[in-house]
């Protein structure tokens, strides 16, 4: 699933940003990077724009985040998307399951550092993600697989071997839930915790993922924090959960 991914993604770009000491600033990529046509075909044209509209209105911006957090990326994920990217983890769903969970768009934005330099225990790389469904019974059906998933013993092996292509040598890696305020109609945290030997330079870097999900009625959004040596604190992710849910209802009225 994009949201795991994209966790993928930011662990290699912690590790790539730490051990290089620093990244460039980077120009976001246009909005609404456009999906292939057999993928949006049940979508008509203007259905295809309310989804967008609503999914950029549910996710949370560059103003909701910690000050310094600029936009990196953002793109609509469909159905196809959505299955190719998270097949490369334990119990993805396939675009058939996501058809009968009836879900119709996703959207995806990721945020890094505005400014370059060594970073050290602080976040690294944010990803929100909001996917809207044609009802709640859907929304829930495919959150509850995703609150499954790290649970799968293979599901942190995934996560190794994709550190791995950062060129770290995993040397431990462990999933764990986080105990979260209630929030929205359904909910799920996590944290995972890898630490890597990284030769060039030679640096030992702990690197720590935090994911928090939430359903809103027929829509569920997710956010992702990536950090070094340590997790930000359970009250600031209750606080982006929030405003997170506040959107989420806001986009759904």
């Amino acid at each position: 699933m994009p949201r795991f991914a994209a966790l993928l993604c930011g662990l290699v770009v912690a590790a790539a940003m730490t051990a290089c000491g620093g990244g460039d600033e980077t120009e976001p990529s246009p909005t609404g990077a456009p999906a292939s046509p057999t993928a949006i075909a049940s979508l008509t044209a203007s259905g295809r724009a309310q989804a967008e509209a609503l999914l950029k209105a549910a996710a949370l911006q560059a103003e909701d985040l910690p000050e310094g957090f600029t936009l990196d990326e953002e793109q609509f994920i469909t159905n196809e998307d959505e299955a190719k990217q998270g097949s490369i983890l334990p119990g993805a769903p396939t675009a058939e399951d996501l058809s009968r969970w009836e879900r119709i768009l996703g959207y995806q934005a990721s945020y890094s550092p505005e400014a370059s330099g060594t970073v050290t225990s602080a976040a690294l790389f944010y990803q929100v993600e909001t996917d809207v469904y044609r009802n709640s019974k859907g929304a829930d059906g495919h959150f509850e697989v995703i609150r499954q998933q790290p649970s799968d013993s293979e599901f942190i092996t995934a996560l190794q071997e994709e550190a791995k292509t950062a060129g770290g040598d995993v040397r431990d890696a462990s999933v764990s839930p986080i105990s979260f305020a209630k929030v929205g109609d359904n909910r799920m945290a996590f944290e995972i915790r890898i630490k890597a030997h990284y030769p060039d330079p030679d640096r030992e870097l702990n690197l720590i993922a935090q994911v928090i999900g939430i359903r809103r009625g027929r829509a569920t959004g997710f956010i992702t924090v990536v950090a070094l040596d340590s997790p930000l604190p359970v009250e600031e992710l209750e606080n982006l959960a929030r405003r997170l849910d506040e959107r989420l209802k806001d986009a759904l009225e």
